[in-house]
């Protein structure tokens, strides 16, 4: 199918405006932590479970390559993302219209989340992340609504893996 057929659909067109929706609600919810809550700070919303915690996440997962210089770290982070939020977009375009649901909803949460911690590394060098989970004294990370979203777009690119049948004509080729 022609990549014009592809963009004038509606259900394209659509989830368009979905991952607008996600990247809004991404971003906005970034820019309400920065302007109200202070670095560190903590409030607690589910007890032994959730606080609202503003930290500045310099690396990816776990403040992975936070350590490294901003030189080295921000290029390569932005570029890495770049790259990736550019190669699902394509696909995403290139093959609308023979991906499934799951793989279309995958893509309809991944591609805002990482679009939106893109943009945070680029304006501002680091993550807003603000979520915080724990188990009462054990804390486990601290994300955002990108992270969030990623999440379960994980969940739906698994969710066909787990359900695939054995004996489909797909898993029997090498």
């Amino acid at each position: 199918m022609k990549i014009t057929e592809t963009l004038t659909s509606l259900s394209f067109r659509s989830n368009w405006i979905i991952m607008i929706i996600f990247l809004g609600l991404d971003l906005g919810s970034k820019i309400w932590v920065r302007a109200n809550i202070p670095l560190y700070e903590t409030t607690g919303i589910l007890t032994n479970f959730l606080d609202l915690t503003h930290v500045q996440n310099r690396g990816v997962s776990f403040s992975f390559l936070a350590d490294y210089s901003d030189s080295i770290r921000i290029p390569l982070l932005v570029g890495v993302s770049l790259l990736a939020v550019a190669a699902m977009l394509y696909y995403q375009t290139r093959f609308w219209h023979e991906l499934d649901f799951y793989t279309r909803s995958g893509l309809a949460c991944v591609l805002p989340g990482a679009a939106g911690n893109l943009i945070d590394r680029v304006v501002y060098g680091h993550v807003t992340d603000f979520f915080h989970f724990r188990w009462y004294e054990t804390s486990f990370f601290v994300n955002n609504i990108a992270d969030c979203f990623i999440s379960v777009g994980v969940v739906f690119f698994i969710i066909p893996l787990l359900f695939h049948k054995k004996g489909s004509a797909s898993s029997n080729s090498i």
